[in-house]
């Protein structure tokens, strides 16, 4: 078990270098020019002039060769130095910091509202297959999976903020205000995971051992718990994992629908001003929280399941 984290761990080293170089020369390969997209997201057209071009350049070494300034920023990077944002002139870590638990305080809540209503929707559709209770199931779970997320979003504000004044239209301003982002990223993830549910709970339920015990005398609830749930969950956690790195990455575009102050939003700031290290930033924290959810997954998965052997443990 040990070296098998360990290797992950190196491995997740490779994964981000790789990303933060991708990312980094892709930046710089896109259109426009970085000093003017950092004064015109700061002070709109009228700042954009030849003197404050040149001592943008100049104070952000702009005019330094792309991967003499690459070489830097990885070197910095390595010591936990990420740089300093071109629109905020804030550390980004600092910057990162204010957000972060943001996002995860809307990332919890939408996929704890998903879990809730999945697995047990999920359970009660396999234990009813193929009758009344298993179609309504797969109808709501395909009826839910079809819809985009910005649209959720729009007719969320339209109908319970702007028509019904229930809930606010968006900003952080007290507990009200998560509801929508987190029913709108909780929707398309409760699909996901009742189908998975069902699913594992299906395959399960066709297993010799449940028919004997069954045979045995051994009470319903006792099977259902002991037999059938412990081993439908373990696919179960490998989704909610997923889902958890998609609430980081994902939620770019509900953050800002919803003006929630998280990384999301700091991340579309940051690519509108061409702001390469903010962009490296979030990118990077988004990486790195999908390969650590993996291997939190795949470590719970063993721990689920002890018959399974993580893959290179021994080699």
């Amino acid at each position: 078990m040990v070296k098998y984290i360990v290797k992950r761990i190196i491995t997740v080293f490779i994964v981000l270098w790789m990303v933060a170089t991708l990312t980094y020369f892709t930046i710089h390969v896109t259109p426009g020019d970085t000093a003017t997209a950092i004064l015109y997201s700061i002070g709109g057209e009228s700042a954009v002039s030849s003197e404050n071009l040149e001592h943008v350049r100049n104070k952000y070494d702009l005019n330094r060769p792309v991967l003499e300034q690459y070489v830097e920023w990885v070197t910095n990077a390595f010591r936990g130095e990420l740089g300093t944002s071109y629109k905020y002139n804030k550390p980004v870590a600092y910057m990162l910091r204010l957000r972060v638990p943001n996002t995860i305080c809307l990332g919890f809540a939408a996929v704890a509202l998903s879990v809730v209503i999945a697995i047990p929707f999920g359970i009660v559709s396999a234990l009813h297959h193929n009758r009344l209770l298993d179609h309504v199931g797969r109808v709501f779970t395909l009826l839910i999976s079809s819809f985009p997320s910005f649209w959720v979003a729009i007719v969320l504000i339209i109908v319970c903020a702007l028509k019904l004044k229930l809930l606010p239209v968006g900003g952080m301003d007290g507990p009200q205000s998560i509801i929508l982002p987190a029913v709108t990223l909780a929707m398309g993830m409760t699909a996901a995971t009742t189908r998975m549910m069902r699913s594992s709970m299906l395959d399960v339920m066709g297993q010799d051992y449940i028919w004997v015990s069954r045979a045995k005398g051994l009470p319903w609830n006792k099977i259902l718990t002991r037999h059938m749930l412990r081993n439908a969950l373990p696919p179960i956690i490998t989704v909610i994992g997923l889902q958890i790195g998609h609430v980081l990455g994902g939620a770019v575009i509900i953050e800002n629908i919803f003006s929630w102050p998280g990384v999301g939003g700091l991340l579309i700031d940051a690519i509108n001003a061409k702001d390469t290290p903010m962009i490296e930033g979030c990118v990077l924290l988004i990486a790195f929280g999908y390969a650590m959810i993996n291997l939190i997954v795949d470590i719970l998965y063993a721990c689920l399941n002890p018959k399974l052997k993580l893959t290179g443990e021994d080699g």
